[in-house]
């Protein structure tokens, strides 16, 4: 079997930046374009960009005292503070004074998301799917499936005494609870493998902007407020998703061992979600806490969605290509 090391290895860089755009006015108007208009050059470059950095930080560290430690900090500060300025500004109500009537809400949007009735799933459903098109599903949902024990790990650096318990109980599910072979990088690959492996240009970089969002919510927030919210809204509502994804493998025949990646996740994560919010409600204790784990939810369920808008277009987009060869024949 395909163990955990091996998976770890990079699958994209970013691509390579033109000379005028090495510099801090460059990167900022790159960044401006970026988020005011996702898609295209603009978006692609400034999203590998960051990515590049972050395989970077996970495979070499920070590189403290080296050029390449203040180079890459000073793009990553720039371009998080100006995709602040595109983010929703949505409040939250001001009759949500506390924790205990908050969760309750945000609970209820987490799971109202459109990232948890996504068009991409009705092609799960409706078994609309070549081998092919799910090939290249999971290899986008691999980038960000292997790393996510990262994650847990640097969100846990910061975070109270108290809470690490339940980190450490997440991290100990990620690594197979004891058996290694059943880590979660490890269960996937076979499935991967099964549908013809990873390939580095299926890799899109709303892909990549969820890495990078999980990487700016854990690893470099303000506080934990943010990875609170972040990672708890993730892993409760994956469960909506996967559960469609597994229903259209097992349709297919695949075997139980196959699919066990998806078994265990449905099994897990909402428990791992329900957890980071439990866990985390001890330290949510004025409205500013509440509205920051309100804010970095919402912005990663839209990164998760973000990752499904650039399947389903690449699956879309496939297609036409596809017909019009069919039909200049």
């Amino acid at each position: 079997m395909t163990m955990l090391v091996s998976t770890l290895k990079p699958l994209v860089t970013a691509p390579q930046l033109p000379t005028f755009l090495l510099n801090a006015k460059g990167i900022k108007d790159l960044a401006h374009e970026a988020f005011q208009n996702k898609g295209g050059f603009a978006w692609r470059t400034i999203q590998f960009l960051l990515f590049d950095i972050n395989l970077r930080l996970m495979e070499k560290g920070f590189g403290l005292g080296t050029p390449r430690a203040s180079r890459e900090w000073e793009i990553r500060n720039l371009i998080e503070q100006i995709e602040q300025q595109y983010l929703p500004q949505e409040q939250i109500p001001s009759e949500l004074t506390n924790v205990e009537v908050f969760m309750p809400w945000l609970k209820e949007r987490i799971s109202q998301h459109r990232v948890n009735h996504h068009q991409l799933f009705d092609l799960f459903d409706s078994n609309d799917l070549s081998d092919e098109e799910v090939r290249y599903f999971l290899s986008n949902y691999r980038v960000n499936m292997q790393r996510f024990h990262l994650h847990v790990a640097a969100f846990s650096l910061i975070v109270p005494f108290e809470m690490r318990e339940e980190l450490y109980h997440n991290l100990y599910d990620e690594f197979g609870q004891g058996n290694f072979a059943d880590a979660h990088p490890n269960l996937f690959e076979p499935l991967m493998n099964y549908f013809g492996g990873a390939r580095e240009d299926d890799i899109n970089p709303e892909t990549c902007n969820l890495l990078n969002t999980k990487i700016n919510l854990c690893w470099f927030a303000d506080g934990l407020h943010y990875g609170i919210g972040g990672m708890g809204a993730l892993e409760l509502a994956i469960p909506l998703q996967q559960r469609r994804v597994l229903a259209h493998l097992r349709r297919r025949g695949l075997s139980e061992d196959m699919v066990k990646f998806f078994v265990v996740h449905c099994e897990l994560d909402e428990d791992h979600g329900e957890g980071w919010f439990a866990a985390g409600m001890p330290h949510m204790q004025t409205p500013e806490d509440l509205q920051k784990v309100f804010s970095s939810a919402m912005r990663m369920l839209e990164a998760r969605a973000g990752v499904y808008d650039g399947i389903l277009n690449g699956i879309l987009e496939a297609r036409k290509q596809a017909d019009n060869y069919l039909y200049a024949a």
